[in-house]
């Protein structure tokens, strides 16, 4: 019985969301493409920022783990939050093992295949007791990319929001040192549509396991 209402219910958001997206456009083609990368092997950073000039911010830093031989970071052993790391970089040469990124040249926005490195920033923001990562369109739009899910005097880990992901830019097949903050809309809706059927398989009464197995009982029994 919950076996065949799992299936009326996933054959029913999956047809929502078919005809949903039946009317998207085609993605555009442009002459950047990207990349998949391990998203184990890469981290976004909150760096603070205290000048001479009594400046306070943050500063945006990827880092991606390219090689095994020594590790490029190390995060804090603890379940609070933020979690902090320490770059691992200092009086080393990490050429080949660490590829590091530190400004707007070395990453931007990507969006359902379209590049918006020209028309989106990347910016980082002291919201309600966390660091959050926005991206602003030039029209002064905002759209959550990731947050700290704390704030610390440290360097702290950003947690990128679902349906995002890091990959990286290619040219003609060959990767290139850029990162992209990566989001693709179909992928992020059918996120959303298997946590949906989780989330209502989860409120179907555990009654219904019991007569399934009574009803399995019953025709063991008039076998016998």
């Amino acid at each position: 019985m919950k076996k065949f209402i799992h299936s009326s219910i996933s054959t029913l958001v999956t047809t929502i969301f078919l005809s949903i997206n039946y009317l998207t456009p085609a993605r555009a083609n442009f002459t950047f493409d990207e990349v998949e990368i391990d998203q184990n092997q890469v981290i976004a950073m909150a760096i603070p920022l205290n000048d001479l000039q009594e400046y306070s911010g943050y500063k945006l830093m990827i880092l991606e783990q390219r090689s095994n031989e020594r590790p490029c970071w190390r995060e804090s052993e603890t379940e609070l939050y933020p979690i902090l790391v320490e770059p691992l970089l200092s009086n080393l040469n990490f050429a080949g093992i660490c590829e590091e990124a530190t400004d707007n040249n070395d990453y931007s926005i990507r969006v359902d295949d379209n590049d918006l490195s020209v028309s989106h920033r990347l910016i980082l923001e002291n919201v309600g007791d966390e660091i959050k990562l926005f991206g602003i369109s030039l029209t002064g739009d905002k759209n959550l990319i990731g947050r700290t899910r704390g704030i610390s005097d440290g360097i702290m880990k950003i947690f990128l929001e679902p349906g995002w992901k890091f990959t990286k830019r290619s040219y003609e097949e060959k990767v290139l040192g850029h990162f992209y903050f990566s989001y693709d809309s179909f992928t992020a809706k059918q996120d959303a549509v298997e946590q949906k059927i989780a989330e209502i398989e989860a409120q179907i009464p555990d009654f219904l396991e019991m007569d399934n197995n009574l009803n399995r009982e019953q025709e063991v029994g008039s076998r016998e």
